[in-house]
C-alpha cells in the first residue's frame, strides 16, 4: 500500500545543503544549516531535523563583523536580545537599551532558563526595528530581521514555507524598544508524535496509526509513539508526524493512501490534508481523526474504519 507524506524531513534537509553548495556566489544572502553562530555569522532559525531529532540551528553571514544584526536608519536609540528553547512555545525578549554595549542577552538567556530549567540559546541580538518571529508546522522558531523593508523576513519567511503545504506563520513581531517579553511556565510546550509500521502491505503494514500525545519533549512523544506500535505489531515502526502545541491530523487519500500531516491549529491542520489531496490530484479527501498535542493519551487509530482507541 502506497503512502503519501507531505515534505518529510530527509528531502528537506538533503535540498537545503544542495542549494547551499552549489551556490558559493550568493552565500552572504542564504540562510544555511550550522553549529551554531560563530564568526561572521548570526542565528536566524532553528529548522527541525524530523520527528524526534532536535533541529537543526540555521545561520546567515554577517559580514559587519559587529552586532549580529545591522541597524536601520533612522534610528530609535533601541537594542534587545532574545533567548529561546526547543521545548518551549514563546521566546523571552530583554530589550529598550540605548546602547550595543548594554544588550541584555544575558537577562534573555537568565529569563528563559529560570523557566525551562536550562537549556536555552541566545537567538541573537537587533536594534532600530523589529524583528518577526515566525513558526513553522511543527511549532519551531525562525526569526527575520524587519529592517531595511523587511527584506531578511521575507527570505526567511519564503524558505520556512517551503518545507511544508501552508505557509508559515509570523507568531509576534517584536520591537527593539520592547522592554521585556518574559513568558511564564505556560510557555512550555506539549508534544505529540505519530508512528505507523515502516514500508507497505509487504512489510506488515496495517492501516493503523500510532499516537502519543502530551509528552513535555519531542523525543518522548516519538519513543512512545514506536514503541506502542512496535508493541503491537512485532515489526519496526517510524515516525510520520511530530507536532509541539499543534494538532495531528490523520487523512486518506484516494480511498486507501494513508497520510498524517501536522500544523499549529486544528483549522490549518485540516487545510494543510486537504492541500495535500490536491496536490497528488487525489478524487477523495477523507479527513478522519484529529489528535491534540495538549491531551495526554496514547491512540491508535484505523484508517480502514476511521475510528481511534486508547
Amino acid at each position: 500500500m502506497k503512502r503519501f507524506g507531505d515534505l518529510r524531513w530527509v528531502g528537506q534537509m538533503l535540498l537545503i545543503a544542495i542549494v547551499w553548495c552549489l551556490s558559493p556566489a550568493s552565500a552572504q544572502a542564504q540562510h544555511y544549516p550550522c553549529n551554531g553562530p560563530g564568526p561572521g555569522e548570526r542565528l536566524v532559525g532553528m529548522a527541525p531535523n524530523g520527528p524526534g531529532v532536535a533541529p537543526t540551528p540555521i545561520c546567515a553571514r554577517d559580514d559587519s563583523g559587529a552586532a549580529p544584526e545591522q541597524p536601520e536608519a533612522p534610528s530609535d536609540g533601541s537594542f534587545a536580545a532574545i533567548a529561546w528553547h526547543v521545548d518551549a512555545a514563546d521566546v523571552w525578549v530583554d530589550g529598550n537599551y540605548s546602547g550595543a554595549n548594554n544588550i541584555g542577552e544575558q537577562g534573555a538567556l537568565d529569563a528563559c532558563n529560570r523557566v525551562m530549567g536550562g537549556g536555552c540559546t541566545s537567538a541573537g541580538t537587533w536594534s532600530n526595528s523589529s524583528i518577526a518571529i515566525i513558526r513553522d508546522k511543527e511549532g519551531y522558531f525562525y526569526r527575520g530581521w524587519l529592517g531595511e523593508g523587511g527584506a531578511d523576513r521575507d527570505q526567511v519567511m519564503a524558505e520556512c514555507s517551503a518545507k511544508q503545504l501552508l505557509p508559515c506563520e509570523v507568531f509576534a513581531t517584536i520591537r527593539a524598544s520592547t522592554n521585556q517579553r518574559f513568558p511564564g511556565a505556560k510557555a512550555r510546550k506539549y508534544f505529540a508524535a505519530s508512528a505507523w509500521v515502516a514500508g507497505g502491505a509487504d512489510d506488515g503494514y496495517n492501516a493503523k496509526l500510532y499516537v502519543a500525545s502530551g509528552y513535555r519533549s519531542a523525543d518522548a512523544a516519538s519513543a512512545a509513539a514506536i514503541e506502542a506500535c512496535s508493541a503491537d505489531t512485532s515489526r519496526r515502526c517510524e515516525t510520520n508526524a511530530l507536532t509541539g502545541n499543534g494538532f495531528i491530523q490523520a487523512y486518506r487519500l484516494g480511498g486507501n493512501n494513508d497520510s498524517a500531516t501536522t500544523e499549529t491549529s486544528a483549522r490549518r491542520a485540516k487545510q494543510a490534508a486537504q492541500t495535500n489531496c490536491k496536490k497528488q490530484q487525489s478524487a477523495t479527501c477523507d479527513l478522519q481523526a484529529l489528535f491534540d498535542s495538549r491531551k495526554a493519551g496514547l491512540f491508535v487509530h484505523d484508517f480502514d474504519t476511521g475510528k481511534t482507541t486508547r
